[in-house]
């Protein structure tokens, strides 16, 4: 698999996040998860549908 080489910007989430801060898009976002190296778990990423760009805001799951 190819690596991915966007840039993932780091977003501090407040009460919501649905709207891209990059082109203002309003419907929601797409999934993106990668596996963690250390720990085992998954970072959690959202993916604006309309211009691409990858947002981090601090999710993470547990890999079963």
């Amino acid at each position: 698999m190819a690596k991915n080489k966007r840039e993932i910007k780091t977003v501090k989430m407040g009460k919501e996040f649905s709207n891209c801060p990059a082109c203002g898009y309003e419907k929601g976002f797409h999934n993106m998860f990668r596996k963690t190296v250390d720990n085992g778990h998954l970072k959690w990423f959202l993916i604006c549908p309309k211009c691409g760009n990858i947002y981090d805001i601090g999710l993470t799951s547990t890999k079963r």
